[in-house]
Formats: C-alpha cells, sequence, structure tokens
C-alpha cells in the first residue's frame, strides 16, 4: 500500500536542508529558480547533483542548455531564495539587483552567495516525477564566511543559538579610570583579579574607519609582542565591509584577539549579529571579542546578541564608567544563563563601591539594586 502524499510530504518537510537558488543559460538570458534538492556526490572528480521537478521551466531550460550554476543562499538572504521561488509577485525580473558575474558556462552566479558552484551536466537520471542532474564541477567560489539559510518544516531560518558553556570577563573601566586620574589602583586591582575578573591586557588600538592605522598595528604586531587588538567603530552599521575587512587584516597580521568596540553606541542587537556571524567566522582561528556600551538599555541585549554569535570574550567597566556596560551587570547575565565565568560577582560589586567610596567619583558607581547583590 502506496503512503499518503500528504504524509510524505509532511515527513519530508521535517528533513532540514540548505536553500539554492540554481541559475541557467538559455539564448542568451538568464534563468532561476529555489531549490533545496542539491546534493554533493563526488569530490575526484568533482561532482553535484540537484534534483528538479518534471515539467517547471527551468527543468526544461537545464536539460536543454546542459548548464547550471548553484547559488548557496547565506542566512541574511531569505529575501533572496523568496524571490526566485516565485513568492515576491511584484518582481518580474528577479535578477535585478542581483549582483552577479559568470564563469566557465556563462550561467548566473551570485556575487554574495555563500558559495556558488558552475556546472555541466554529465548526467541526468529518472528520479519518479523529478530528474536527477548530475553536474561536473568547471569552478567554485566562496565569497563569505556567514552562517547559512536553512529550510524546515516549509519555513526559513538558520542554526539555532547555543550558548556557550564558559565566558571571560576583563575589565577595562579600572585601568582607563588609573590612566586618566593618575591614582594607582592596585589594591582595587588585584581585589578584582581575585574575584575571577581579569583586568584588561595590553592591547593595541586601531581605527576601522583608518586603514593606515591598521596597516601600522599590523607592521609593529611583531616588534611590540602584543597579541590582543581594539578596533574602534566596529558597529557602525553602514561599513560592515570595511570592519570585516580591517578585522580579517588584523587576524592575517598576527593578532590572536581582536576585539571590536562599540565606540559610538551604534551597536544593536540586529546589528552586533550581523556584524560577529561574518567576523567570527572570517578571523578563525583568532578569537573575537567586544566592547560595548550600555546606551539606550541596549547593553545587555546586545551582550546577548554577541553570546548568541559565539562571542565569549568581553570587555566591560566596573558600574558601567566611561559608559560601557558593567562588569557586575555581564556578570548578572551569565549567571542567569549558567555560563561560567569563574568571577565572584559580590566581590566584584564591592571592588566597584570601594572605588566610587575612594576617589569620589562624579559618575560614582551606583550601588546595585538587591537582586544584583
Amino acid at each position: 500500500m502506496a503512503v499518503n502524499p500528504d504524509t510524505f510530504r509532511d515527513a519530508l518537510a521535517q528533513w532540514p536542508s540548505g536553500v539554492t537558488v540554481v541559475t541557467t543559460l538559455a539564448d542568451g538570458n538568464w534563468h532561476g529558480m529555489t531549490a533545496s534538492s542539491f546534493s554533493s556526490v563526488s569530490a575526484d572528480p568533482p561532482l553535484v547533483s540537484v534534483c528538479l521537478l518534471k515539467g517547471i521551466y527551468t527543468h526544461d531550460l537545464i536539460a536543454t542548455s546542459g548548464v547550471f550554476g548553484i547559488n548557496i543562499l547565506a542566512a541574511d538572504q531569505t529575501e533572496l531564495g523568496k524571490r526566485f521561488a516565485g513568492m515576491i509577485p511584484d518582481i518580474t525580473d528577479r535578477f535585478d539587483g542581483v549582483d552577479c558575474h559568470t564563469s566557465e558556462t556563462g550561467v548566473p552566479l551570485f556575487d554574495h552567495a555563500l558559495a556558488w558552484i558552475d556546472c555541466r551536466v554529465i548526467f541526468e537520471y529518472e528520479g519518479g516525477d523529478h530528474t536527477i542532474f548530475v553536474g561536473e564541477v568547471l569552478d567554485a567560489g566562496n565569497p563569505r564566511k556567514s552562517a547559512p539559510l536553512l529550510y524546515h518544516s516549509r519555513s526559513w531560518g538558520q542554526f539555532a543559538d547555543q550558548l556557550p558553556e564558559k565566558a571571560a570577563i576583563a575589565d577595562v573601566g579600572i585601568t582607563r579610570l588609573e590612566t586618566e586620574t593618575g591614582v594607582e589602583l592596585t589594591v582595587e586591582k588585584a581585589a578584582l583579579a581575585a574575584a575571577g575578573v581579569a583586568v584588561s591586557p595590553a592591547e593595541v588600538v586601531v581605527d576601522s574607519r583608518d586603514p593606515a592605522t591598521v596597516e601600522a598595528a599590523i607592521a609593529a604586531q611583531a616588534k611590540v609582542g602584543i597579541d590582543r587588538v581594539v578596533l574602534l567603530h566596529a558597529f557602525d552599521p553602514d561599513r560592515h565591509d570595511a570592519v570585516l575587512f580591517a578585522a580579517s587584516n588584523l587576524a592575517r597580521g598576527g593578532f590572536t584577539e581582536v576585539v571590536l568596540d562599540d565606540t559610538a553606541a551604534d551597536a544593536n542587537p540586529l546589528v552586533v549579529r550581523q556584524r560577529l556571524v561574518d567576523i567570527s567566522v572570517r578571523i578563525k582561528p583568532s578569537v573575537t571579542g567586544v566592547c560595548l556600551r550600555d546606551h539606550a538599555g541596549l547593553g545587555l541585549a546586545n551582550a546577548l546578541a554577541a553570546l548568541k554569535s559565539g562571542v565569549t570574550q568581553f570587555d566591560t567597566a566596573l558600574g558601567g564608567m566611561g559608559g560601557l556596560i558593567a562588569t557586575e551587570d555581564v556578570l548578572y547575565l551569565m549567571e542567569l544563563l549558567n555560563i561560567s565565568t569563574g568571577a565572584s560577582r559580590a566581590e566584584a560589586v564591592e571592588v566597584a563601591h570601594s572605588l566610587a567610596r575612594n576617589l569620589q567619583l562624579p559618575r560614582a558607581v551606583e550601588p546595585r539594586p538587591t537582586w544584583m547583590l
């Protein structure tokens, strides 16, 4: 007895897959459709396959032209996937505004896809109401380092976020305060270290808006012997590519920890997510850290977005000095999420209170509410 077709489709819908746009060339015109039935076949020789429903327009074009391209979409390209699936009816030219190039076969390949593959059909197999096209890979590219777009149960999405088990908290505020006031805070720094909160180590500071500072830092890295670099204006929403380029160069230049600094309080959870997803993957094995501001109440929201993006290094400041996210607030967030830091929040709060009393800070470290203690 044959399985019920609806039951069969519902069962298959539970299999998560990536999302691709399959493209081809016919009579000098570009064509494309969204498909998830793509698979690798062989590494040597390099072969891939795509399975297309018989009778649809793109199926017939590929059968005739003998060429196709595979464009693997990134997590932020849902709109592109829906466009080529015909889910945005107002768009008549699906390629309008999409940056493309061609390679060996002449089919359109997306400049900003997660990856693209240029293929020549070498086999066609019957597969019920589908045809399985096996393509010889003539060229391929991986223009982006990012998370993939996923399709599951008829919904578009991405990998579920997994929070880290451990995170490291470093206080940069006390070192900056020591520099600004000229007062030695050796006792307080020792107490902070005893509380399990690291005092920020030596670092190089560069400006993502000034490529010359990036080049100078890379040139000096070996001589200075400092592995940690702070990248200013790292969350400027209009400078994604520039920040990505700077961070990548710094990692290649020998820095093992790149700290993205929210210098002008540009960060919001969406920007943090997009920036870190691209940068963290691209600069590995170098570590990505963040130094966030607590503007408009977004500090902890941005910290949570950073955690969900795989960041485990946080620069903070006791009491939120200098507008940075407060060390004790971040420690509280880690406690709520069961993320180990090896630090005592209560002891860190005591150091903060001591600083406020002893230095009579104009922006004193306010006592935290009792639920924070």
